[in-house]
């Protein structure tokens, strides 16, 4: 198992959308509260997203970047760097579903979003873009880990 950013539990079973069962998927979407974007590297919403993907959880991880996301400024690259983490969640989603194109086309958006994001320190956004490129070629190999920095 890769490393863990947060002390969070992992939930039980990983939901995938046409496949689990709806009870598998939280009941209430997470809240959205304000946060301070340039501490986003070390907020708790953020690591946990990580371990979530990292850790095979995708729609998990989109569920909790996502409230980061809706609350970032907009000219920021954290903001960009969020968009692109949840668009490589969906793709591996996807993926899972047997939707490969669609998967696809996530993977090249998150690539566009993380390029994007290549400003940050938060983690290697050029590596993680080539990871994900490479898995968009055999999505039946493990989907890319995320490093933070």
């Amino acid at each position: 198992m890769s490393l863990r950013y947060s002390t969070r539990p992992l939930p039980p079973t990983a939901y995938v959308p046409g496949i689990s069962p709806r009870t598998d998927r939280p009941a209430e979407p997470p809240a959205r509260t304000a946060v301070d974007i340039a501490d986003l590297a070390v907020h708790d919403d953020f690591r946990f997203g990580v371990d979530l993907f990292n850790h095979g959880f995708p729609w998990e991880a989109h569920e909790a970047w996502e409230p980061l996301w809706f609350v970032a400024p907009r000219d920021r690259p954290e903001r960009a760097l969020l968009h692109g983490l949840i668009h490589a969640a969906a793709a591996v989603v996807k993926a899972r579903a047997g939707a490969y194109p669609t998967a696809r086309g996530f993977v090249e958006s998150a690539c566009e979003h993380l390029a994007l994001a290549s400003s940050t320190a938060i983690l290697d956004a050029p590596a993680l873009i080539l990871a994900l490129r490479e898995w968009a070629d055999d999505p039946a190999l493990p989907a890319p880990t995320i490093v933070l920095a």
